[in-house]
């Protein structure tokens, strides 16, 4: 690998190195033996340092050579000499005896007791600047167990620094319970492996927050007897300190483990009393988290008082930790070099994790699973959250296996969710099939059998987005089974509907399946925009799918299943009139629409919005402003087919082949470039008047009505010859939405 490096960085954190000295080992005939080569008897040693830098002169920061034995895959798995980041044995072994608790006790190089303030302060810090530093997916080994305090915190003499230590030690285990619980994460995201025997398994978190209650008298006693006004300000400081640490436990126990109602039986009316007791216990969480809030002010402010870690040093801290104590339990690989996260920033994270938390809190507040599944995909769009926030709502809406809430089957809640979508007549206790014996044994069987999908499907919402888009393309193979059984249940509980029944039981069950695979489909491919997985040139495909197929399949499924519930309301209505003889037959109420009408208006947007990228980048393409890479280096239906293959799998909707768009496309660039401009207007047009036309818009709403202007703006700003003459690519800035870009054309 052929890389300048930087003199004055080697010379500063090398400095037993040689700074510029490049060595390359010559083949000779008669060339003298160097043992500490071991390349065999006939080698020595060239010096290249000249002819290396004549090389790479030209050379930027990040270039590589490309070589026919030096390709992509050569440099991926190279290793750049002398970096830390890469080079393992820059950063490792700089301790010729790495300090122990033990030893550290030894020479004192560690107090047990008599810890001043500011040491205390500082050690505080660090230690939070660590565990920051291992949520954000570094290990614990490197990051945490860096201080010598967590090791053995039995045998601390000061009071505030050993309920600190065990306190700490049971919030890292209270947060690896929940992630390990919920398991939503990947290797980057967290890694699960720690000392198990050093996490103070022995003492409960009850004892562990009465010890920090303990600590808190003490330190509010020496505050009050001391006369030193700086001494006074350090000891409110530590106080901060440790009351934060005592929120955070007692907030986390009250999220894991959650208290287990009792076993719900079919029948039984349970969900409503223990929704009402979580959302209860929530309450007294969300109280312990603004008070952590509040106290994580104070301690950013004070960050000063504590002491500093030492200029040009690794470890966070002077006193109690030791970088590389933990380094015989690393795995035999390359160990990576772990940088931890400086306090303020520290502070910062831990801040807008408990903002986080308290969001995630609120999906108690939602009693059927589509709902809770919305609720985990705002939530996941909207705060790009970190591992731990991402698994309480899982631990929180499903702790024990598939019972929601802990009391309920996730079986019956989905067949509470199928009957709010689209009120199959087997699920409505007005209808023979519910109290058919075969009926009611074929619906369990479906709900059964298939709520492993409808599980997975939760459990994504969980990932990170980029895992998100991989689990959602192999889900689909799962979708594609059940809409395959949907289909089988709806034709035959369709023949047990007696005659005499006016409802039809005729695709119930597949519209409600049909509508989550479409959101899942809309979902796989709109993420591909917010991780800039295409090509500007493969937008037009994309965006054509959405506004063509996905977006219109879904207004119509959500319409379809508006329909039939209005028949079904219709049909309950007759049946109460007519049962009342003595009484006139009253006129049908006129329903009140239980489908998201909200739902409908947005995806209708979404459809017009989709479109108006369409016509705008066949605009585009007509006048050669996009670059298409070269025939010899691509295949448009190679990659046509490549972005659309996890839809294979599904039978509806239909695989669209890609000639189908071959043929669309080549319509479209019939018409010309300031006609696709002007439809391209319009659509925009129309999308905004929908958005702006429901009231009370949440902050995505808004987002897109101002990429629904500016694009207006734009496309009949070409429309009328504007940079017409300029052959520049358009640039889409996908600075203020994450999925639908801002267009702009430079002259």
């Amino acid at each position: 690998m052929l890389k300048k490096p930087d003199p004055e960085l080697l010379v500063q954190e090398h400095p037993v190195a040689p700074a510029a000295d490049y060595w390359l080992p010559i083949v000779t005939e008669n060339a003298t033996v160097n043992p500490s080569a071991a390349l065999g008897p006939n080698v020595e040693w060239k010096d290249i340092t000249t002819e290396f830098f004549e090389c790479v002169k030209d050379l930027k920061l990040g270039e590589l050579v490309h070589d026919s034995i030096f390709g992509l895959l050569e440099a991926m798995s190279a290793i750049e000499m002398m970096d830390p980041k890469m080079d393992a044995g820059m950063n490792c072994n700089r301790e010729a005896t790495p300090l122990t608790f033990d030893t550290a006790v030894e020479t004192g190089q560690i107090k047990l007791n008599n810890l001043l303030p500011k040491e205390s302060i500082g050690i505080i810090d660090a230690v939070y600047s660590c565990m920051v530093s291992w949520l954000e997916g570094h290990s614990m080994t490197q990051t945490v167990h860096t201080c010598l305090y967590l090791h053995k915190p039995n045998k601390i003499e000061c009071k505030t620094m050993r309920s600190f230590s065990i306190a700490i030690l049971k919030i890292i285990v209270l947060i690896r319970n929940v992630t390990l619980r919920a398991n939503v994460y990947e290797e980057e995201d967290f890694q699960h492996n720690s000392f198990e025997d050093n996490l103070c398994t022995e003492v409960t978190e009850t004892k562990a927050m009465n010890m920090l209650k303990a600590a808190e008298e003490e330190l509010i006693k020496k505050t009050k007897d001391s006369e030193d006004e700086r001494e006074k300000e350090e000891l409110q400081a530590l106080l901060a300190r440790i009351r934060f640490t005592r929120l955070l436990c007692q907030s986390l126990v009250g999220i894991y483990p959650l208290k287990q109602g009792p076993s719900w039986q079919h029948g039984q009316e349970v969900t409503v009393q223990s929704t009402v007791s979580l959302k209860a216990e929530m309450i007294d969480i969300v109280k312990s988290l603004n008070g952590a809030l509040e106290l994580a002010q104070t301690i950013e402010k004070t960050i000063e008082l504590g002491t500093q870690p030492q200029e040009g040093s690794d470890t966070p801290n002077p006193m109690g930790f030791s970088m590389m104590v933990n380094q015989r339990f690393l795995p035999p690989t390359f160990p990576r070099s772990t940088k931890i996260k400086d306090r303020h920033s520290s502070i910062q994270y831990l801040v807008e994790l408990i903002q986080r938390i308290k969001h995630a809190c609120k999906i108690v507040n939602c009693t059927n699973f589509h709902a809770a599944l919305n609720f985990l995909m705002d939530f996941s769009k909207k705060f790009t959250p970190c591992l731990l926030s991402r698994s309480i709502p899982q631990c929180l809406y499903l702790p024990a296996g598939r019972m929601v809430f802990g009391v309920k089957p996730l079986t019956e809640v989905l067949k509470e969710s199928a009957k709010a979508f689209i009120a199959p007549p087997a699920l409505r206790p007005d209808n023979p099939l519910y109290s058919n014996p075969f009926a009611v044994n074929c619906v369990n069987s479906f709900f059964e059998y298939n709520e492993q999908t409808f599980y997975t499907l939760f459990a994504i919402c969980g990932y990170n987005r980029a895992r998100q888009r991989d689990r959602l393309g192999m889900i689909m193979v799962n979708f594609a089974h059940l809409q395959d059984e949907a289909e089988r249940v709806d034709v035959y509980l369709h023949s047990l509907t007696p005659k005499s029944e006016n409802s039809r039981h005729l695709a119930c069950f597949g519209t409600w399946v049909f509508y989550h695979c479409l959101r899942a489909m809309s979902f796989y491919l709109l993420a591909g925009l917010e991780l800039e997985l295409y090509s500007v040139h493969e937008y037009l495909y994309i965006f054509w799918y959405l506004y063509q197929y996905l977006f219109g399949w879904i207004v119509s499924a959500l319409t379809r299943a508006e329909t039939f519930l209005a028949e079904q309301e219709y049909t309950a209505d007759l049946k109460a009139g007519s049962s009342k003889s003595n009484q006139k037959k009253p006129k049908p109420k006129k329903r009140k629409a239980k489908t998201d009408v909200k739902e409908i208006l947005f995806n209708e947007a979404m459809q017009t919005l989709c479109g108006g990228y369409y016509k705008a980048l066949a605009g585009f393409i007509k006048e050669d402003r996009i670059p298409e890479p070269l025939p010899m280096f691509d295949n448009e239906m190679v990659r046509f087919e490549h972005r659309f293959a996890p839809f294979a799998t599904l039978s509806t909707p239909p695989p669209i082949p890609y000639s189908e768009f071959k043929l669309m496309k080549m319509e479209m660039l019939q018409a010309s470039a300031t006609d696709l401009y002007a439809s391209a207007a319009k659509h925009f047009h129309e999308a905004r008047t929908l958005l702006e036309t429901f009231p009370n818009p949440d902050e995505e709403w808004n987002d897109i009505v101002k990429v629904a202007k500016m694009n207006f703006v734009m496309m009949n700003l070409l429309a009328s010859g504007h940079s017409r003459q300029s052959k520049l690519p358009p640039e889409f800035d996908f600075s203020c939405h994450r999925y639908f870009p801002i267009i702009k054309q430079r002259k």
